[in-house]
């Protein structure tokens, strides 16, 4: 199983394209032949990137839990299908970004992946900068979330 981990600079061209670093290229194995899938993120300002085989058991899941006869989760799924599009990647691990992908996630030159496990997060580097800024430290959120879980304890 992948797990992308670690953040990687980049430099995004005025076409929209960029390398996708050689390390998270190298983790995805045979993966890297299929298409990659690049939503829009709906909580930031960030786009996040699939190997298409771990977005399709993303979506199949969100499927799975909603009903197609109801209008809202009609609505929440004509949403979804709008929010992402599928890229091929180059040999060289080269992608294009759709333009409106990019101007979601307010994209210029100076670019930041960073690994989340199954997903890659594609931010604008300032805006990166500034939200993760806005976050508490890592190890008061382990305290908070995970600190009173006796499965967490080493020992």
């Amino acid at each position: 199983m992948i797990r992308f981990s670690a953040r990687y600079n980049a430099l995004i061209d005025d076409k929209g394209r960029v390398v996708l670093p050689s390390s998270f290229k190298k983790a995805m194995g045979d993966l890297a032949e299929e298409p990659l899938v690049i939503e829009k993120d709906i909580f930031k300002e960030c786009l996040n990137i699939f190997p298409e085989r771990y977005w399709n058991q993303r979506l199949e899941s969100i499927e799975r839990q909603l009903n197609q006869f109801d209008e809202e989760d009609d609505d929440l799924l004509a949403d979804l299908y709008e929010n992402y599009t599928t890229v091929t990647m180059a040999p060289n691990g080269r992608i294009n970004i759709p333009s409106d992908f990019m101007e979601h996630a307010g994209i210029n030159r100076d670019v930041v992946f960073i690994g989340k496990g199954k997903s890659i997060r594609l931010w604008d580097e300032k805006k990166y900068q500034g939200s993760k800024a806005n976050r508490r430290p890592l190890r008061d959120m382990f305290r908070e979330r995970l600190g009173n879980n006796p499965e967490n304890s080493e020992g």
